[in-house]
């Protein structure tokens, strides 16, 4: 082989190394971008489904919490429902315990005692003594109690029994209605029944 066929051999060698080293380099910075993308985009993607999935998490928190207080709130009102339906017995029951006493021969002392309990309250002067229909019968006991002019009427807002005294002048009014009485304790016997509900 000649001098110049050397050279060019050389020369070709040369230019093919330096060809091969560019395209390995360029391979390499290739596959470096791909790689490099291909983790950005991994990433990416589950970064995506990352939130996609605590959006679902927030989703189902949501929901069951709903469904939770829906469940606490229905228990309540049930709950309720039956404090208000225990009350309703109880104090029915009372009621008619009330009923059958207003009907013995005690329940005439114990108006005349009430109407002597109010006069005390109830300054000097003439005073309206406010009975339900079925106690207008004690109306003369129920003025000699009082020990001063009085005057008996029917009151239709007194269901179970007991008196209202006034003395109209003074704008005093007495009231010691077994009505007042029994609505008084509904709230006492709420708390203290052990059937409160708590919020």
């Amino acid at each position: 082989m000649s001098v110049p066929e050397k050279k060019l051999d050389k020369f070709s060698s040369a230019v093919l190394k330096d060809a091969e080293e560019q395209r390995s380099k360029i391979l390499e910075e290739i596959e470096e971008f791909r790689k490099s993308e291909m983790e950005k985009a991994e990433e990416e993607i589950l970064h995506e489904a990352y939130i996609m999935i605590q959006n679902e998490i927030a989703s189902i928190k949501n929901m069951h919490s709903r469904k939770i207080s829906l469940s606490e709130l229905e228990g309540r009102r049930n709950l309720l429902m039956l404090r208000e339906e225990l009350t309703g017995k109880v104090f029915k029951e009372a009621a008619s315990h009330i009923a059958d006493f207003t009907k013995t021969e005690g329940y005439a002392k114990y108006m005349c005692d009430l109407v002597k309990k109010c006069c005390d309250v109830v300054p000097v002067g003439s005073v309206e003594i406010r009975v339900k229909k079925d106690d207008l019968a004690l109306s003369d006991s129920l003025v000699a109690a009082s020990g001063r002019d009085a005057k008996v009427a029917e009151d239709v807002t007194i269901k179970l029994g007991g008196v209202i005294v006034s003395n109209p002048s003074k704008g005093i009014v007495v009231d010691e209605t077994l009505d007042s009485k029994i609505s008084g304790q509904k709230d006492w016997f709420a708390s203290e029944s052990g059937l409160s509900i708590g919020m």
